[in-house]
């Protein structure tokens, strides 16, 4: 497993170089221009402005966040990157906010002449954090410290802004991005002050505020503060817009993003130890093949609308139990399971395996209900040759001259490779009955070599008995099927509900 790259920021300095040169160096083409139409939003929107960047748990919000506070840096912008949940330990955001912005002024205006204002500025910040206190129910002024408030010439809050507008009015594109990060990651109380606290004390010209969060998580904050349980979306909406101007959404990922995330996660010796037991092969289109399985990894997380954290996890999961397994892996049933584990699956869900695949259920909606082995084992090839020589069949067998009693065995045997017994429900019933009737074919080839209407209709016979036997053989490859596929199907269900189940089969 590699190292996790969601935050680049925490990598290590020689990694970092990598992403500080090209923060979108392991992203999708559509994130570079999600990050480009935001970068457009920050140039040409007017400031105040407070964005919401939504996205659901797992979907890279912080893996945006870090590579698009890099790519700002690289355009020249102003932008401090902020962690919310790694502050959450300050009771008062404020307090965590000032000193963020404080340190990036101070390292940003070095010459002396900028001092006085620095100074002037934490002081502001120190009254304001004298002066005032908030809870997540909103901003309130401390009993303690009132009478001293209104002694003051000016109002600390409003001094405050004013200091800090000033600087930002100093800054070569006349606005500060603060991408405050993982929110939806702090307790209730604290991420509901926070927001009270950008609200009340960052509405600053020049101030440009990004929060990544998932909002189903801030309406969990809601109910569980303000008790807005069960509310419809229009209430939620109406409570939050006075803390948003806008809002964007990080997109879903597509196949072609899930197999980008793949090519990273996949390197060369990840199956060695499958490949050494024959449990995945590099044929091309083998039910166990190496490329088999990469395409039903990226096709069946697209329909399970996987998070980009449940990918990963997915994909390294698959690794090792491909790597432990107890037989050649029937890849697409085994990832199908995977993907949709802790997915919600209805009376009428149907694994997104393909229509014929062995293990594929028809749903109760569906208009037939065969199965894809079940339709092979119809012998459609093989019936075909019947219903079109059927209209000159019983001419053809008239035309015979034959004795009687070998005329009368002959139309006796037709009409046995014409009904297909009922008891061909496996694949050795299938091969017993095909090569019954082969053999018989020779037999009648022998004694009618001279009666070219009958031998041609054998000759017909043949061919779709070799057709039909290497539609059942490229069947079974491309899906590993066989007469052990019904307890082969229930063994897997097992698997992947109780992994530890692996080892027992293992060892039997």
């Amino acid at each position: 497993m590699g190292i996790d790259r969601a935050n680049i920021f925490r990598l290590n300095e020689e990694t970092f170089k990598e992403y500080e040169k090209d923060p979108f160096l392991d992203c999708f083409e559509s994130t570079k221009q999600f990050a480009q139409a935001l970068k457009l939003d920050i140039e040409t929107k007017e400031t105040p402005h407070t964005l919401l960047l939504s996205a659901d748990y797992g979907m890279g919000k912080t893996f945006f966040s870090t590579r698009f506070t890099q790519f700002l840096r690289n355009e020249n912008f102003d932008v401090i990157y902020f962690s919310v949940w790694e502050n959450d330990y300050m009771k008062e955001p404020f307090v965590a906010f000032s000193k963020a912005i404080v340190n990036y002024i101070y390292n940003k205006f070095t010459a002396k002449k900028f001092q006085n204002g620095i100074d002037n500025l934490f002081s502001k910040i120190q009254g304001v954090v004298s002066a005032v206190s908030i809870d997540f129910c909103g901003v309130g002024i401390s009993a303690e410290k009132l009478i001293d408030t209104f002694k003051e010439p000016a109002d600390p809050v409003l001094e405050f802004r004013k200091q800090l507008a000033d600087f930002i009015s100093k800054l070569k594109n006349k606005k500060l991005i603060l991408i405050v990060d993982e929110l939806d990651r702090c307790r209730p109380d604290y991420a509901m002050k926070t927001l009270e606290c950008i609200k009340h004390f960052f509405d600053i010209e020049g101030l440009f505020v990004i929060l990544p969060t998932n909002i189903n998580a801030l309406n969990n904050c809601t109910k569980s503060l303000y008790g807005f349980d069960n509310c419809n979306k229009q209430d939620k909406e109406n409570y939050f817009k006075k803390f948003f101007n806008d809002e964007r959404t990080i997109g879903r990922p597509n196949v072609n993003d899930y197999g980008f995330i793949l090519k990273q996660l996949l390197i060369e010796q990840s199956f060695d130890t499958a490949f050494k037991k024959g449990l995945l092969c590099k044929k091309e289109g083998a039910f166990n093949s190496i490329n088999t399985l990469c395409k039903a990894l990226v096709e069946c997380s697209e329909s399970a609308c996987l998070t980009i954290r449940e990918f990963k996890d997915l994909v390294y999961e698959i690794i090792r139990m491909c790597n432990n397994f107890y037989e050649p892996v029937r890849v697409e049933w085994l990832v199908c399971l995977m993907a949709y584990k802790n997915k919600d699956k209805g009376s009428s869900f149907v694994y997104p395996l393909p229509f014929d695949h062995c293990f594929r259920h028809a749903n109760s909606n569906s208009k037939t209900n065969i199965e894809g082995k079940e339709y092979i084992f119809q012998l459609n090839e093989y019936k075909k040759v019947f219903r079109e020589l059927r209209p000159t069949y019983d001419m053809r067998v008239k035309s015979i001259s034959l004795p009687y009693i070998r005329s009368s065995a002959y139309r006796s045997f037709i009409n046995r490779c014409n009904q297909l017994p009922s008891d061909l429900n496996s694949y050795a019933a299938i091969e017993n009955f095909l090569n019954k009737i082969f053999n018989e074919l020779a037999k009648y080839k022998d004694i009618l070599k001279e009666d070219m209407v009958a031998m041609n209709y054998l000759y017909t016979i043949e061919t779709a008995i070799a057709k039909q036997a290497i539609i059942i053989r490229e069947y079974q490859s491309r899906f590993g099927s066989d007469d052990n596929d019904n307890k082969r199907k229930k063994q897997y269900m097992e698997i992947v509900e109780n992994p530890e189940y692996l080892y027992s089969f293992k060892d039997k």
